[in-house]
């Protein structure tokens, strides 16, 4: 019988889609004062080269970006991430409609996670309304997509982000493991 354990920390990620290039600067000073510290950031893709699933509610000439938060929390934080990226939409809400989408999710050595509130077959529930989507499987030293992936989150600015962002955890992860890092706490 297996022994239960307490899960390594993990790097958490906002994916974020807005019409408006000019909401990126509020929308990151935002997530450092409410969320963290930001690490780095994806390239700004074009998500009308993916879908156009969000353009009845955004409007046209929507772009993609990926944002990494600095350190390592407990994968249990998602939860709280993803209502906290909720408050954030209806912030820059107009006229009842999204001007920004928050995706958060975590990557581990070996996974992408995306927190969703949104129910299907291959989602696990968390807790709270929120899902789990697993969305890319790290192996042979690349991210591989599952049949249900996200058409951008099988882009090459994807698979970038997600390989830097893996960098980056292996060196937070180790920090961590030598005692040099305590995971960060709350939400």
């Amino acid at each position: 019988m297996a022994e239960a354990y307490v899960h390594d920390p993990v790097a958490f990620f906002i994916g974020v889609i807005t019409a408006k290039s000019e909401l990126l600067f509020p929308l990151r000073a935002i997530i450092e004062s409410s969320i963290g510290k930001i690490a780095f950031e994806s390239e700004i893709l074009r998500f009308d080269e993916f879908t156009h699933y969000y353009e009845p509610e955004m409007g046209g000439g929507l772009l993609r970006v990926w944002i990494a938060l600095e350190g390592i929390r407990p994968p249990e934080s998602l939860i709280r991430l993803k209502w906290a990226c909720t408050a954030i939409e209806n912030h820059f809400k107009k006229e009842g409609k999204r001007r920004v989408n928050l995706d958060p999710g975590y990557l581990t050595l070996a996974k992408v996670i995306l927190a969703t509130f949104k129910n299907f077959s291959h989602r696990i529930y968390l807790g709270d309304g929120v899902f789990a989507d697993l969305q890319l499987m790290y192996r042979r030293k690349k991210f591989v997509p599952m049949e249900w992936t996200f058409a951008d989150y099988r882009s090459e600015g994807a698979q970038r982000f997600f390989l830097m962002l893996r960098e980056s955890y292996k060196k937070w992860l180790k920090s961590y493991k030598n005692g040099q890092l305590e995971p960060i706490t709350g939400w």
